[in-house]
């Protein structure tokens, strides 16, 4: 969608109301008249009732429509620019809240809409990966390394720190910040100390390591110090990679207790509209905290390793 009209900056900033409504020129480009589309409302609007074809006793209104990662981000309570969440599933998606002002990319992410609630409008820098959750169960399925994902934790623990070893996980190219589709997947510096504990650590950390780097590139076209990540899916229960995650992002990680945050975000907007409670609803969550712990020489060299390794797969100049 875009916005109605190129509104002042100072509009913008003071959350005036904005109107919405569907891209003309791209609709022109599928052949798609507007009009034939639905009307674009506000994330919180009433869409309808439902009684979920009788299993509630009566109606109920639908005030809270979110995409899934958008309904991630507005659950974890990241209402205020600067705020970032990362998703863990089988691809991650990262997005950092920029505000009622959109700002466009020039290090390989992405701008969009997060929502319209409450009448304001507020953008995105988005970031996607093909390949996290996706590796663990790569090591499982395909390579036989481990049975199950949980033993990835104490795998990696156990790994020689020694080890050079690095996985750039490019099974279907490498997305954002790079958008290489090209791009192979490779171990890049096995030496004669590389066992499977370590090929499993070196599995977990690119992990992190793709989604440090999606934060750096939005920290930068944001012009903001990200100085904590929440983050929810189910490779958060790893606290190698929660741990790893904060010291090579060289920040702090929040993890919710909660696991379903993109139907939590919907459910916050729609309790909100609907005035069954105030913002307050979210610090209810309780929260695990990792803060980074890595020596910042160690931290640096590491991820110029990763960088390098990075470098050796891309196709694109």
């Amino acid at each position: 969608m875009s916005i109605e009209g190129k509104p002042k900056k100072d509009k913008w900033l003071d959350g005036h109301p904005i109107l919405c409504y569907w891209d003309k020129e791209i609709c022109a480009a599928f052949g798609i008249d507007p009009k034939n589309l639905a009307e674009a409302c506000d994330s919180d609007s009433n869409f309808g009732e439902t009684d979920f074809e009788g299993l509630l006793p009566h109606p109920v209104p639908i005030h809270g429509v979110l995409g899934d990662s958008h309904g991630s981000l507005y659950g974890q309570g990241c209402l205020q620019p600067g705020m970032i969440k990362a998703t863990y599933g089988t691809g991650s998606s990262i997005m950092m809240n920029i505000g009622q002002q959109p700002v466009l990319s020039t290090h390989g992410v992405v701008t969009s809409l997060a929502w319209k609630i409450g009448g304001k409008v507020d953008y995105v820098l988005e970031g996607n990966l093909n390949y996290t959750g996706a590796v663990i169960t790569w090591l499982k399925d395909s390579l036989k390394l481990i049975q199950s994902p949980g033993e990835t934790e104490a795998l990696a623990k156990e790994a020689l720190k020694e080890d050079s070893l690095y996985l750039v996980p490019a099974f279907t190219g490498l997305g954002a910040p790079y958008w290489d589709s090209h791009a192979t997947a490779a171990a890049i510096g096995m030496t004669r100390t590389t066992g499977k504990a370590e090929f499993v650590r070196a599995a977990v950390e690119c992990i992190a390591y793709q989604i440090a780097e999606i934060i750096e590139a939005m920290s930068e076209d944001a012009g903001i110090t990200v100085n904590e990540l929440r983050v929810d899916g189910g490779p958060t229960k790893n606290a190698y990679l929660m741990q790893f995650q904060s010291d090579i992002a060289a920040t702090a990680v929040q993890i919710p207790d909660a696991e379903e945050l993109s139907g939590i975000g919907a459910a916050y907007a729609c309790g909100i509209a609907l005035g069954l409670w105030d913002e307050s609803i979210f610090t209810k969550l309780k929260r695990v905290k990792y803060e980074p712990q890595m020596d910042v020489a160690m931290r640096a060299q590491k991820y110029k390793g990763w960088k390098e390794a990075v470098g050796k797969v891309l196709t694109k100049a």
